[in-house]
């Protein structure tokens, strides 16, 4: 009994992390994060937009999908520019935000503030709250893509943290 227990607290070590992996993949955090000027312009993203940035790996199947649930959400949101990047391609920024993993995703307003980090591929509706807190048609929750996601584009107002700032 006593030389199993060390598998056994192994077992429970690796469900504990399993369940915690689950439950933090592809959600959005709140960070205290902002991209500079420079940044933005280092990724290619538009100045003065809002923009969901999303970076990438080569064979990364992850990614893929995340960029489908990306575009999908983005077009409910024209305004909202959707950039992907391969990590390679810029690694001052990766560096500078932390980025350790791909797929990450940051929902950045047109000053640069980050309004979300997603690590993994995102919960489309959860996506959809976050751009949009003032209601209208949303994308259905949970891990569906784009066959699921067929939402007729409304004409909407821009949300609130993505409007320029008046010194902009």
């Amino acid at each position: 009994m006593a030389e199993a227990l060390p598998l056994l607290l192994v077992v429970a070590a690796a469900a504990l992390f399993s369940v915690w992996w689950k439950r933090r993949d592809g959600r959005i955090r709140d960070v205290e994060d902002r991209f500079t000027a420079e940044e933005v312009a280092a990724v290619g993203a538009p100045a003065g937009t809002a923009v969901l940035l999303e970076f990438t790996a080569p064979n990364c199947a992850p990614c893929r999908a995340t960029k489908q649930v990306l575009e999908d959400v983005s077009a409910l949101w024209p305004e909202v520019a959707l950039v992907t990047i391969d990590v390679a391609d810029a690694l001052s920024v990766v560096k500078a935000h932390h980025v350790l993993r791909a797929p990450t995703t940051f929902v950045l307003a047109p000053d640069g503030a980050v309004r979300g980090r997603i690590s993994g591929v995102p919960d489309p509706g959860e996506l959809a709250d976050l751009l949009d807190g003032d209601g209208g048609p949303r994308p259905p929750r949970g891990r569906k893509l784009s066959a699921d996601l067929h939402v007729e584009t409304p004409s909407r107002a821009r949300p609130r943290w993505a409007r320029r700032s008046r010194a902009a």
